[in-house]
């Protein structure tokens, strides 16, 4: 059985949706992908190009296990292990905190909580959803990843939870002017009448 790395899988149907397009290739004859440790074993007699390009026509990418290594093999084992994804997340969780708890005060701390505007804000409508729209902006951009990875399984016809993720924020983002009036702040009474 020939090993390889898949990454870019992010839950059960990404790796379902890998296994289905290397099933597919002809001289398969059997494929089983892990989501847990970005493998897939692949058995037959097809050619490691027709694999690999099945696996990117996908959305995903893969590499034979073992290629590109020089280091030993017990120091590939300790290397394998190592978590690489949740030290980024953990930083990009963090960094959105950064930009969200401003953004909630000046969205909803006014109106829920009556907690004070900055004076320039208070009844500069303009200005606060120009401030609105930067830290919206920001927070998507730091987040860009799984809006871009969200997007691209719609397209290849594969959702998957960052699909889910990508269309809910993007239709709030796109649809939020509907649930405010003309001046950019307030709810309309109209829409739930």
């Amino acid at each position: 059985m020939k090993q390889y790395t898949v990454t870019g899988m992010s839950c059960a149907a990404c790796s379902a949706r890998v296994e289905k397009a290397v099933s597919e290739v002809p001289g398969v004859t059997s494929c089983s992908v892990s989501l847990l440790t970005n493998s897939m074993g692949v058995e037959g007699d097809a050619k490691e190009a027709d694999i690999l390009a099945a696996v990117e026509k996908a959305g995903y990418s893969a590499s034979v296990k073992g290629e590109n290594t020089a280091k030993p093999a017990e120091h590939a084992e300790e290397e394998f292990l190592k978590d690489k994804e949740n030290p980024v997340l953990k930083k990009r969780l963090i960094l959105s905190f950064c930009f969200l708890v401003p953004l909630m005060y000046l969205s909803m701390g006014h109106m829920m909580w009556n907690w004070p505007l900055p004076g320039i804000l208070a009844e500069n409508h303009v200005a606060m959803g120009i401030l609105q729209l930067l830290l919206t902006g920001c927070v998507m951009i730091i987040n860009q990843k799984f809006f871009v990875s969200g997007f691209q399984s719609l397209l290849h016809g594969a959702p998957n939870m960052d699909t889910l993720g990508a269309l809910g924020a993007g239709l709030f983002i796109v649809c939020h002017d509907r649930c405010t009036d003309a001046s950019g702040y307030g709810r309309r009474d109209d829409l739930y009448a």
